[in-house]
């Protein structure tokens, strides 16, 4: 019997490392998505924290009001940068995930096929081996048949 050979292999192996580049690529905007938001959390923590310590003294100049106020604004834009630019990230997001799903479909589609003819080829094995065995059977069987008959003498 000839050894399994799936002729779109190469095909379905590069489909399978487009599929992991995918998610890899998946991966790191989820990572960037995460790092926008630790970095949002940050702000509003520096934020509180900055507040707290301004109004925590017992005694304060006007002037770091005004400061502490203009730091704020600053802060809050920032903070409003940092969401448009998650709101875009999640926007890649998805169009990444539609990338991945497509890849995925793409490389079970042939892996799908390759299953098929694994199958096909293992069943055509099977049936060869088969008969093969059976050949052999009836070849030993005849002759030990031959072996057993008595030969008529001349």
């Amino acid at each position: 019997m000839r050894r399994f050979h799936f002729p779109l292999d190469r095909v379905r192996r590069w489909r399978s490392e487009q599929a992991s580049i995918e998610e890899l690529k998946l991966q790191q905007l989820r990572a960037e998505a995460a790092r926008l938001l630790a970095a949002k959390l940050a702000l509003e923590r520096e934020a509180a924290s900055s507040a707290q310590q301004v109004l925590a003294q017992p005694f304060f100049d006007p002037m770091e009001l005004t400061t502490l106020d203009a730091y704020r604004t600053h802060l809050r834009r920032r903070a409003a940068e940092l969401d448009a630019h998650r709101h875009q990230m999640e926007a890649r997001i998805a169009e990444q995930r539609e990338h991945v799903i497509e890849a995925r479909r793409q490389f079970e589609l042939l892996d799908r096929l390759h299953g098929k003819a694994w199958r096909e080829w293992l069943a055509a094995s099977n049936k060869e081996q088969e008969e093969l065995a059976s050949e052999l059977f009836l070849a030993q069987s005849g002759r030990e048949r031959s072996q057993r008959a008595p030969r008529i003498a001349r």
